[in-house]
């Protein structure tokens, strides 16, 4: 399956319709499991799915990002995909089985705070001029979104400048997926920062906190929750980050706190 089909519509014109095609991003069934037992189905664009098993594994828990890579076998079959990872040196504990939908993220988990990891972790964040700039520039890289203006983008970059966006039909399943990037190109680098096309809530932010990302920006509203997550684990957040007046949560430096 291709991640975008084009399909008839109908476009007003004047008082009546007239007949035309656009571009549609399709998403999938995905099942991923674990030799250790883990599962989870989600509904994603389907490409990019092994970068997608190795940052799902990791941002939620399922693996420390210790040692090597899991290996992914990827099967496609009449109702969508089969993701099948295994060679961990370590599996974290089981969950139970769930399905992630574009629209949701951790749907029906307890939001206990995660417990942290350092994987990504140590790089010198962005001041907000560097964000709100790297933002700008990730409209223009949003292929998909320029297509079908119906996907989500997340980029990671590093304190040098080093990029690496994915898009999806779900929020969740493009962090997963540039996580998985970064983390399957082998590169020394560690990511400063996550910027997000939407908002960014609990789930996401409980994404930052087991990987070691320790900066996220997004160009809408973080939650309530979010922001207390980031307050706890002393992650840098700024929020309405494309506006011209955004909101920053965390220790960012150089604050100064007005009575």
């Amino acid at each position: 399956m291709t991640s975008t089909q084009r399909l008839p519509i109908l476009r007003r014109d004047g008082s009546g319709f007239v007949p035309g095609v656009d571009d549609f991003a399709n998403e999938a069934y995905v099942a991923l499991t674990t030799e250790a037992g883990h599962e989870v189905s989600v509904l994603a664009t389907p490409q990019h799915l092994h970068e997608f098993a190795i940052g799902h594994a990791m941002s939620e828990g399922w693996w420390s990002g210790e040692g090597s890579l899991p290996s992914v076998e990827v099967k496609q079959h009449e109702d969508g995909y089969a993701l099948r990872m295994s060679g961990a040196s370590s599996w974290g504990p089981l969950r139970e089985s769930r399905l992630i939908q574009p629209s949701c993220g951790g749907c029906g988990d307890a939001m206990a705070s995660p417990p942290p990891g350092d994987r990504l972790s140590g790089q010198t964040p962005l001041d907000p001029v560097q964000l709100q700039s790297i933002l700008s520039d990730m409209k223009t890289q949003q292929a998909m979104f320029e297509i079908t203006g119906g996907v989500h983008a997340a980029t990671l970059v590093s304190f040098d400048g080093h990029r690496m966006l994915r898009e999806d039909i779900g929020r969740h399943t493009a962090v997963d997926k540039v996580i998985g990037a970064w983390l399957t190109t082998q590169d020394e680098r560690r990511p400063a920062a996550l910027l997000l096309s939407g908002r960014c809530g609990w789930d996401l932010m409980a994404k930052a906190v087991r990987t070691g990302i320790q900066q996220v920006a997004c160009v809408g509203a973080m939650s309530g929750q979010a922001a207390q997550l980031a307050r706890e684990h002393g992650i840098l957040v700024m929020g309405f980050a494309a506006g011209e007046n955004p909101q920053f949560v965390g220790p960012w430096p150089s604050a100064a706190t007005k009575s």
